[in-house]
């Protein structure tokens, strides 16, 4: 939210208009709640919709918990985002390593990351995580169940992006 052009309607220009992605959070400290309700609300429908044949993912891991980013989440939340990803692309995945800077932190949030891409029985622990998240969320709207200011972002960035993608278009 600070650097000119990262924000919510910093969407694109020209061919790639619409698939700029930015939710900025403008509070320290988002965990493992913000971040799964950020990949269910926005940008597993918005991959989903995309459909891609490969999925690349620059796992920086400077939001873990103890790391340099001054966010909160922790290695597990990190398991079960790669394991989301891998319901896109048949599973082709490329993850590279590009940050994280406390080494003790690293190393658990890289060995979480591998042990999940290695997994066999990723499916179904997916979808049994899943339908825990949905369970714990209940009646309720996602939104409502994080951290305001991060759910503010979230919904930012979805209106920037609802006249881009038909997932979004109801809101």
């Amino acid at each position: 939210p600070f650097r000119q052009g990262g924000g919510p309607s910093t969407v694109g220009s020209g061919a790639g208009e619409g698939f700029n992605i930015n939710v900025g959070w403008n509070e320290k400290r988002m965990g493992d709640d913000e971040y799964r309700v950020l990949w269910e609300r926005l940008l597993m429908p918005i991959a989903t919709e995309f459909d891609p044949d490969l999925v690349l993912i620059s796992a920086g891991f400077d939001a873990a918990r103890g790391d340099m980013g001054e966010c909160d989440i922790t290695p597990e939340c990190f398991a079960r985002l790669t394991r989301r990803l891998m319901s896109l692309a048949n599973g082709n995945i490329v993850a590279a390593l590009e940050g994280g800077y406390v080494r003790s932190v690293l190393c658990k949030c890289v060995e979480s990351v591998l042990a999940t891409l290695l997994d066999a029985d990723n499916n179904e622990k997916c979808k049994k995580e899943l339908q825990t998240f949905y369970n714990n969320v209940g009646d309720n709207e996602m939104l409502d169940c994080i951290n305001p200011s991060a759910a503010k972002s979230i919904g930012d960035t979805m209106k920037a992006h609802s006249k881009y993608w038909d997932c979004l278009k109801m809101v």
